[in-house]
């Protein structure tokens, strides 16, 4: 392709995520990508979004279906929909010969990862799964510190990724990741993330894993006494309470975090946080219609106006998990609904030092034994696209369509391990087992042989 020519995307799945967030990023970026088509169900986003990118009548699409049976539109498909649909989209992209930006997680069964890998590897395509945190500056400033040798033979990563009460209950109790028989586990959906990080700075596949968590709090019994199913209902703490969905999505609309911890935000953000008024309530996630009345509506309508304690979520609200790495590696990450920022926090142990960081307070800390020294560093964070690893990736992909370059970073093939020790981890917490990951890996192969 030539260097000057913008790849030409199609989007399906013109929600919150694909239009609000990864749309608005490549739209910063127009030399070097284009959207040209999309697909999505709803008519108002959907008419939204042909408006915003110029897009001709004929490129707009009811169903992602209806775009991928027409001879190809686009370079590429940026692939946005809910987890449940994503392998059946993407492997019918690919086999239409479409590079992919796919969405986390790739698909809800070990084998289908598997599958898509084995599908855009033989067709020679891009398939890149949304797992931007290796592209956020404080997680590429940690791998380069790892490769430079700072803190020697690695031992021991600790990781946590303290999800933030309003966030889990915006997508992981009233949210679209609330059942399993919908998206599937909150380890997936969410911690596949955090286990990417560390696959990719464990060096090694993994070797064992265990697992342990449950819904303990977010549950019927734990509801406050005379509350009714709707918070707008009448409910007896509606000013008290801090799971009220008005207060999340109305008034004020958005997270109530102490100035302390916002001073590691980075002035894009800021920025970002000023110009959009989109970017500055949670309600953008739920409807695309930001006034009062159209919220409101939503919220007696559908699950986001629940009480917390009387939705129909099913997914554990607090989970660990142990995995041991064939190069003997130990790593512990836990995920949690319960803490007032959004945050997660590593800790990698090795021989010659240790690294720390927070990265919503732009943190990063590196202690080496000989000589005895702690250096730290401020690395600004983007609370709203991922520490900026949402644009960073979009560009990485489009440069990898143009050249051809099917081995990023995140390609699926590099991003199938984090997947498959989800996957295990959740069989080692559901059967309170140790997982051998060489027979989960089999097992995954074989399920994928038996897919068309």
């Amino acid at each position: 392709m030539p260097p000057s020519k913008p790849i030409s995307l199609a989007l399906i799945g013109a929600g919150a995520r694909g239009e609000l967030n990864l749309a608005t990023l490549a739209k910063k970026h127009g030399t070097l990508m284009k959207f040209v088509a999309v697909a999505e169900l709803d008519d108002e986003r959907r008419g939204s979004f042909a408006r915003r990118f110029n897009i001709p009548k004929e490129n707009t699409f009811h169903d992602w279906r209806d775009l991928l049976s027409k001879p190809k539109l686009a370079d590429a498909v940026v692939n946005a929909l809910p987890c449940r649909m994503h392998f059946d989209s993407a492997i019918s992209g690919l086999q239409a010969g479409y590079h992919t930006f796919l969405e986390k997680p790739m698909a809800l069964t070990p084998g289908q990862c598997v599958r898509l890998t084995r599908e855009a590897e033989a067709r020679n395509l891009v398939l890149m799964i949304a797992l931007q945190s290796r592209y956020n500056k404080i997680y590429s400033r940690i791998r380069s510190l790892l490769d430079e040798g700072v803190v020697g033979q690695m031992m021991n990563i600790d990781c946590a990724e303290n999800i933030g009460y309003w966030h889990f209950l915006l997508s992981y109790v009233r949210g679209i990741h609330h059942r399993q028989d919908m998206s599937h586990s909150f380890l997936l959906a969410k911690g596949v993330h955090d286990l990417d990080l560390v696959c990719w700075y464990a060096g090694a596949p993994a070797k064992k894993v265990s697992s342990f968590g449950r819904l303990s709090f977010f549950c019927e019994e734990n509801a406050p006494a005379g509350a009714p199913q709707r918070c707008m209902d009448g409910c007896p703490v509606f000013d008290t309470c801090e799971f009220n969905a008005y207060k999340h999505f109305v008034d004020p609309g958005r997270p109530d975090i102490p100035w302390s911890l916002l001073t590691g935000q980075s002035w894009s953000a800021v920025r970002d946080f000023m110009i959009n008024p989109r970017f500055r309530t949670l309600a953008s996630v739920i409807v695309h219609d930001i006034r009062k009345q159209s919220v409101l509506k939503t919220l007696r309508d559908t699950p986001y106006g629940k009480c917390a304690f009387r939705s129909d979520n099913d997914v554990v609200d607090h989970q660990t998990v142990s995995v041991e790495f064939a190069n003997d590696v130990a790593a512990s990450f836990q995920l949690t609904g319960f803490s007032l920022a959004w945050e997660r926090t590593l800790n990698l142990h090795g021989t010659k030092g240790e690294i720390r960081s927070a990265d919503f307070s732009g943190r990063i800390e590196t202690r080496t034994y000989k000589p005895a020294r702690v250096k730290r560093k401020r690395i600004r964070y983007h609370g709203i696209v991922h520490g900026g690893g949402d644009e960073t990736i979009l560009v990485r992909f489009a440069q990898g369509v143009r050249e051809e370059n099917t081995d990023l970073l995140t390609s699926a093939k590099n991003s199938l391990e984090s997947h498959l020790l989800c996957f295990a981890a959740e069989e080692a917490r559901e059967r309170g087992v140790v997982v051998d990951m060489d027979d989960f890996r089999r097992r995954a192969e074989n399920e994928a042989d038996g897919l068309s």
